[in-house]
């Protein structure tokens, strides 16, 4: 009798688990970031994207991501303290802060401030943002059709945090698939080669040592709970296999890039940025209950602390799994003094089990750039 493969566990993203400054466009479509939040009011509604017309069809696999360089940002003194201040908090709640990365670029002043932000961490289903990008790359290249499948299946995955869909989606973007069966040393060379071109895309924009090209789990429509197969064999060492890495920074990074219409093509920026919205309102939210069909992308995140009334966008992508807890997030406020983006990973159970630590810092960090910019 064979003895079972170990399962590695995975990302259970539903509940069950500086230079001169180059300043960010106030402008994009004749549409500001700001007036752009009243325009995006529904996200429960389904979002349609409508590409552009694609001119021209390409087989090129080697696709790279159209933002090369990082964006130049000058460091604070006052974000500084607001990062100190997160640091503070979570010693006092006796969280590891060792585990913690923090990023957190201020908009209207272009400048940052973090801790550890460059240490690679599992992002969990922060990696589906970018899927998303990568996938409306190929689109605007020709490499994948646009068709209803392709719109639901990214609906799904940045709205509800679909695994099912991100599994699919990823597939596209790589052309693998996921199996029971393992590979030969030939064939799953060949796979492997293909499912790390999401890597590439990023990786030679900069985006370094950034590891993108595995799914999270579970996959139910194909009833697979955990890493099994091709699935399994790129995880390499099983006692310490390989998993997706991102950092806090390149997670605001991308965030950043989406926000001010630079990622894939200005006509992308929004639809991409319409999927990422999030309504903070507690009558809204509160009717997502947590449980394994649907994500609830603001109880025990960032937007759950964050005030309707003060706050008149808020976009974000939230993971969470048994031992992690992760999210980026773009916040405007009201009366449009106060534009950021803050992403926090803590790569900890103890962050994966608390349901106030980031309400907490989102609070904390919401009070003091809207304290500065009074």
């Amino acid at each position: 009798m064979k003895k079972k493969s170990p399962q590695v566990k995975d990302s259970l993203p539903v509940d069950n688990s500086a230079n001169t400054s180059a300043k960010l466009p106030e402008k994009n479509n004749s549409i500001t970031i700001n007036q752009r939040a009243d325009v995006i009011r529904e996200p429960e509604k389904k979002v349609v994207q409508v590409p552009p017309p694609v001119t021209a069809i390409s087989n090129n696999l080697a696709q790279i991501y159209n933002v090369t360089n990082s964006p130049q940002l000058n460091k604070s003194k006052q974000l500084n303290i607001t990062i100190n201040k997160l640091i503070t908090y979570a010693k006092k709640h006796k969280l590891p802060t060792e585990k913690l990365s923090i990023t957190l670029i201020d908009l209207k002043n272009n400048t940052i401030s973090g801790h550890k932000q460059y240490q690679p961490r599992y992002p969990a289903s922060v990696v589906k943002m970018f899927w998303m990008v990568a996938l409306n790359a190929q689109i605007k290249a020709g490499i994948i059709p646009w068709d209803g499948e392709v719109n639901t299946d990214l609906n799904k995955m940045m709205l509800k945090s679909d695994n099912n869909a991100g599994s699919r989606i990823l597939n596209r973007i790589t052309g693998t698939k996921s199996s029971r069966k393992k590979l030969s040393n030939t064939e799953f060379q060949e796979w492997k080669k293909r499912r790390e071109k999401i890597n590439t895309f990023f990786e030679q924009a900069d985006y370094k040592n950034i590891n993108i090209n595995q799914k999270t789990f579970p996959i139910t429509d194909l009833n697979i709970t955990s890493p099994v197969g091709p699935d399994l064999q790129i995880r390499g060492d099983r006692n310490n296999p390989e998993r997706n890495k991102i950092t806090t920074y390149q997670a605001a990074r991308l965030m950043y890039e989406i926000v001010s219409n630079q990622a894939v093509a200005p006509e992308y920026g929004e639809p991409m940025l319409g999927l990422l919205k999030r309504d903070i309102h507690p009558e809204v939210w509160r009717k997502m209950p947590p449980n394994p069909i649907d994500f609830n992308p603001v109880e025990s995140f960032f937007g759950q602390s964050l005030s309707p009334d003060k706050v008149v966008f808020f976009a974000s992508k939230a993971g969470w799994t048994s031992f992690s807890r992760q999210e980026v997030a773009f916040v405007v406020t009201k009366n449009g003094k106060t534009r950021y983006i803050l992403s926090i990973f803590g790569d900890h159970p103890a962050y994966a089990k608390s349901k106030k630590v980031f309400p907490d810092m989102s609070r904390l960090v919401f009070n003091q750039m809207t304290k500065t910019t009074k």
